[in-house]
């Protein structure tokens, strides 16, 4: 089954960050080429959003031996951000 993403989602330092809203709790994902990074969920959109580039820094840090990046800039999800659920 397939259903469109409410939530938040940025690019970050060859990163994308995603965090969604799935009933009172907020899902954390950070990926990019080769990388898929699965957060602790949230119980706040800002929360979300501080853990999601908390995730990608250290990413940045233990991977890619690189300083962490600037800030991220957060847009809506649109109709174009699916998610895949399964049963």
């Amino acid at each position: 089954m397939f259903r469109t993403l409410s939530g938040y989602t940025a690019d970050y330092e060859g990163l994308t960050l995603v965090v969604v809203s799935e009933m009172d709790e907020w899902k954390v994902l950070a990926h990019g080429p080769g990388v898929v990074i699965h957060g602790s969920r949230q119980f706040s959109e800002d929360k979300a959003k501080q853990h999601a580039v908390e995730l990608a820094n250290a990413f940045l840090l233990e991977e890619k031996h690189a300083p962490p990046g600037g800030e991220a800039a957060w847009s809506p999800t649109s109709e174009h951000n699916w998610l895949i659920w399964r049963r």
